[in-house]
């Protein structure tokens, strides 16, 4: 599996719903991390039906914490990316001359990620550092 940074490379919101595409394609399940419990997730909520698993975590892709946090295995469906497109992208990566910065958009805080059939990324997020990272493999 050949994971490419991506961060910076969705701060658009075309490009956002491209991958989006290319995603619902091949994606089997989704996890999304709530990392911040005192508001609750509206996509965890709108899709509960369709959640597989629940766990508590302190550790997951790309990030490790202290606190233990909410992961929802959620199964991908028409209905669940039709819903995601409605965000203007997960997170903005931008490279200035006074350093790097992230910013966080209307999807919020918590990290997501994409998996095909065979619990492989396509894609996963650090939402609140602003990073993304896609499986190569997503483009073939």
């Amino acid at each position: 599996m050949n994971i490419i940074d991506y961060s910076g490379k969705l701060n658009n919101h075309d490009q956002y719903v491209k991958i989006l595409k290319k995603l619902e394609e091949k994606c089997t399940y989704i996890e999304i991390v709530h990392l911040y419990e005192r508001k609750n997730n509206e996509l965890v909520e709108k899709f509960n039906g369709d959640i597989l698993e629940i766990k508590k975590v302190s550790k997951w892709w790309g990030t490790e914490t202290s606190s233990t946090n909410n992961l929802y295995k959620i199964k991908a469906t028409k209905e669940l990316f039709t819903y995601l497109e409605k965000y203007e992208t997960f997170c903005k990566y931008h490279l200035s001359e006074n350093g790097n910065y992230n910013e966080i958009t209307d999807f919020g805080f918590d990290d997501i990620a994409f998996y095909d059939k065979n619990n492989n990324y396509l894609l996963f997020t650090t939402t609140h550092e602003g990073d993304i990272a896609i499986n190569q493999e997503l483009f073939q």
